[in-house]
């Protein structure tokens, strides 16, 4: 496995796994599969309705609490610190965790500003290992980086080889903020699996279309967080580190992106205009 460090010092595997739409009952039997074939960094969220199957699987997975990377996110539209502490205190009793490692604001709502700060005040407490924001784009990130105390550690976008964010990328680095991506697989969307290119660049070393394009993000230093429930998929999404892609392939991968994201999130919601980055 590697490893971003993060502009506070903390180490994120660049790979992790997504619960996102995967049932609570479920959720713990996949996070201990996951952890089995050698995961360390697991990513959930209030809205996902499974944190509690998670931080079961955390205390019964046989695996020191220490070497895991818990990741959750706040989503409730909170306009106040109370609403804030309310929401964040939801989240650690379904995890039932005494810290999480990273917490996100999942999107750009209610009160970014003060959520921003109440998160900063339970970071300097210790209830978190680091901080950070999901779905902000450049007519959101301001509203947290303009008055932080604490930067943000990494942005959580939608990011595959037909969204290749490489606009968003360059406008973090000024913030040393890492881009992570959700759906990093495009969910599977647009034939992606099926992509000649991609086969093609994988038939060369042997791999799947799914970890070319997956290997293509974190060659670009982009953390990824494929989802799946299928262990043998699991394994597969993970076995990205013994093969570079040359810099050839990763020309003819640049050429994949359409500009555009193919989930609908954030763009069509927030009406952000991707050509603005």
């Amino acid at each position: 496995m590697e490893y971003k460090v993060l502009n506070n010092g903390l180490r994120m595997p660049m790979v992790g796994l997504g619960v996102y739409n995967i049932s609570e009952r479920e959720t713990q039997r996949v996070v201990e599969d996951a952890i089995s074939v050698g995961y360390r960094s697991i990513d959930t969220a209030a809205m996902y309705y499974n944190e509690k199957g998670v931080g079961d699987a955390v205390r019964a997975c046989g695996v020191p609490r220490d070497e895991l990377f818990i990741t959750t996110k706040i989503c409730d539209s909170c306009y106040t610190k109370e609403e804030t502490l309310r929401t964040v205190d939801h989240s650690m009793k379904q995890l039932g965790l005494d810290y999480v490692d990273l917490m996100l604001i999942h999107w750009p709502v209610g009160n970014p500003t003060i959520m921003w700060h109440t998160l900063e005040e339970l970071y300097e407490q210790g209830m978190f290992k680091a901080i950070g924001i999901s779905n902000f784009y450049p007519n959101t990130f301001p509203k947290i980086v303009d008055d932080a105390k604490v930067m943000p550690v990494v942005n959580q976008c939608e990011t595959h080889v037909l969204y290749q964010q490489r606009k968003m990328l360059e406008y973090l680095k000024p913030y040393n903020v890492a881009l992570e991506a959700w759906s990093p697989l495009a969910e599977g969307r647009h034939g992606i699996f099926k992509n000649p290119v991609l086969m093609r660049i994988g038939e060369k070393y042997g791999k799947t279309s799914a970890q070319v394009a997956l290997k293509f993000l974190i060659q670009n230093d982009i953390i990824i967080i494929p989802k799946t429930t299928h262990k043998e998929r699991m394994v597969e999404n993970i076995k990205l580190f013994d093969f570079t892609l040359s810099d050839e392939d990763l020309r003819e991968i640049c050429l994949l992106d359409t500009g555009r994201n193919v989930t609908g999130w954030p763009s069509d919601a927030l009406k952000y205009n991707p050509e603005s980055v």
